[in-house]
């Protein structure tokens, strides 16, 4: 095989690994945007917070591209502060549900019988809690702001990754290979590690890449009905808040950070799509 042959097919190898041409454009977008994220008392051209009362909803212009909010302040360099909240708290959110919610759906479906009536009824009770309501009450009992926030939606989060990780493993267990690695005398933890996580891996990070797509819209509206960040603090939900009542007056103060929400909700459903399309290329599970 050529240099040329082989490059030509390691292409679409290194492609499926970021699920396709929507999961790279995904993956691009959401790298930029932690960057920005990472990189935001440096590329932002004025301070988050200082008020400027000579620019009170001031038009965008060359030194301030997203124009000024009620105070003076650049919108511009708010929205570049605010992806460090809303990012931190949607992956923070996910991976803390992973955490508590992975184990369980193992031990569910793994072990099965009564350990997986007794969790699975435990989960289906939080279920039965409308998402948004069932954080509104954590933050009203602990208070607010972004780590109550990342709580209350990693809980809420628990049960939907305990009930996709039961379900892969309930189809994994009964598989060829684990009915072989029992009869060689392999532990469970064993069979777990090497054959169970790995071949259930699949939906749970399609799940997780759509769930941080809403926690992202769940932390704005949080903010947005003040149970999230609170002022000063650049937040995208928050700007929503501060600009909701001069929507007619100065648009620019709600349309960027509704822009911003848009983007990172589109980054993480691309990534979602291109990993089901990854884990499933011939369309079983569509």
């Amino acid at each position: 095989m050529t240099t040329i042959e082989r490059a030509s097919t390691a292409r679409p190898q290194w492609r499926t690994r970021f699920g396709g041409r929507e999961g790279l454009i995904g993956w691009t977008i959401l790298a930029v945007l932690i960057l920005i994220a990472i990189l935001a008392p440096v590329l932002a051209p004025h301070s988050s917070e200082a008020i400027d009362s000579t620019r009170i909803f001031a038009k965008p212009d060359l030194s301030h591209p997203f124009g000024s909010d009620d105070l003076g302040r650049d919108v511009f360099s708010r929205v570049l502060y605010a992806y460090r909240a809303s990012l931190s708290i949607a992956i923070g959110s996910v991976l803390l549900a992973m955490i508590v919610g992975v184990p369980i759906g193992v031990f569910a479906g793994y072990v099965g019988g009564w350990a997986d009536l007794v969790l699975m009824r435990a989960v289906d009770l939080l279920l039965a809690f409308p998402a948004l309501l069932l954080a509104i009450s954590l933050i009203a009992i602990l208070g607010p702001g972004n780590a109550v926030a990342l709580l209350a939606i990693a809980i809420i989060y628990v049960p939907i990754i305990a009930r996709v990780v039961r379900s892969s493993v309930l189809v994994v267990r009964g598989q060829p290979y684990v009915l072989g690695a029992r009869t060689r005398g392999a532990s469970h933890w064993a069979i777990v590690r090497g054959h169970v996580l790995p071949n259930s891996a699949g939906p749970v990070l399609v799940q997780a890449s759509v769930l941080m797509a809403f926690a992202i819209v769940i932390e704005a509206a949080l903010s947005f009905l003040g149970l999230g960040s609170q002022p000063p603090t650049p937040e995208l939900g928050l700007m929503l808040a501060e600009g909701n009542n001069y929507l007619t007056t100065a648009p620019w103060v709600e349309i960027f950070p509704g822009l911003a929400i848009a983007v990172t909700v589109l980054a993480f459903n691309l990534i979602g799509d291109g990993l089901r399309r990854s884990f499933d290329p011939h369309g079983v599970t569509r």
